[in-house]
């Protein structure tokens, strides 16, 4: 094997790793957008489950039926499970979001009213 020879290979292989990183780059954006997307729709579920839970109460109530519902978390407590799971909790365009593993003051300001 030649040095031009060579040289070309480490050229293509350059290009190779250059293009992996970029798709890795690229991969790690979606995943972060999917968790996010993911999280805010456990939030909605979880809210909707607690508007189902309501009417139902509301229903049993109206019925006679006795049976109590299900007792949703409280809103402080998913907040501290979101910002515990790396996601900004602070008011503003940082909400859901992931927080890359740094604390946020805005967030633990949140958490500690």
């Amino acid at each position: 094997m030649d040095r031009s020879e060579m040289f070309q290979r480490l050229t293509l292989l350059e290009k190779d790793v250059e293009s992996i990183n970029h798709n890795i780059s690229e991969l790690k954006n979606i995943a972060v957008e999917l968790i996010e997307e993911n999280v805010a729709l456990q939030i909605e579920n979880d809210n909707l489950q607690s508007l189902i839970n309501k009417a139902d109460g509301i229903k049993g109530s109206q019925a006679g039926n006795t049976k109590k519902p299900k007792k949703p978390l409280r809103s402080k407590d998913n907040l501290a499970m979101l910002y515990k799971e790396g996601f900004h909790i602070c008011n503003g365009e940082l909400f859901g979001k992931h927080r890359k593993g740094a604390d946020c003051l805005f967030c633990l300001e949140v958490l500690d009213d």
